[in-house]
């Protein structure tokens, strides 16, 4: 662990703010990622007491979802279509929070895709500059101080553009998990309301 450090350390300061959003990037990405999974593995069908007018049967359909401690956001929707019989601020409200929460540190992917570039190209000018430094300098300098400038140059440019794809890339598609998830819980509210409709009728 202490060479990993002192390696880290001993870096040019711009590949370190690049080691620092790349584990920003992942950290989000894992976060996100748990957070889709743990929400598939929750998703139970629609419960047949949900199509039924019934009052009792909402009950025990009512209390059954506030039971669980871990509900899935279309239980959490359907438990709102129960309790507030359908009230569409409410269902708004809540679609609202949930997308919050599904949203929760993309923000910060969006920070790390628009950073990176520039972090990388910071490096390309600084480390571009030693070697130009040194070639021309009155003193002949050794070509390691030239390859090293060079190098840094190419490697922030190239972890850069590394950090700021696949930030985009997550991005993208932990977005389209939201729209889809809201498609869905409005998908669930008007089933909800127009079985209740033709029930009551």
């Amino acid at each position: 662990m202490e060479t990993i450090v002192k390696y880290i350390l001993n870096q040019h300061p711009t590949m370190i703010a690049l080691f620092i959003l790349s584990v920003i990037c992942w950290a989000v990405v894992l976060d996100r990622l748990l957070f889709w999974l743990s929400s598939a593995a929750r998703y139970n069908p629609m419960p047949p007491e949900i199509y039924n007018n019934d009052d009792s049967l909402k009950q025990i359909l009512s209390e059954r979802l506030r039971a669980k401690k871990h509900r899935h956001y279309l239980e959490d929707i359907i438990l709102g279509c129960v309790e507030k019989q359908n009230s569409d601020e409410y269902l708004a409200q809540m679609i609202s929070e949930k997308v919050d929460s599904m949203s929760s540190h993309i923000g910060m992917l969006d920070l790390a895709a628009k950073l990176g570039p520039l972090v990388g190209i910071l490096g390309t000018v600084m480390g571009m500059s030693m070697s130009f430094a040194g070639a021309g300098g009155v003193i002949m300098t050794s070509p390691a101080t030239i390859s090293r400038g060079i190098s840094i140059a190419l490697q922030t440019t190239i972890y850069g553009l590394i950090i700021s794809i696949t930030a985009s890339i997550a991005c993208a598609v932990f977005r389209k998990f939201i729209r889809n998830a809201v498609l869905k819980m409005e998908g669930v509210i008007c089933e909800i309301q127009c079985s209740q409709k033709i029930n009551g009728a």
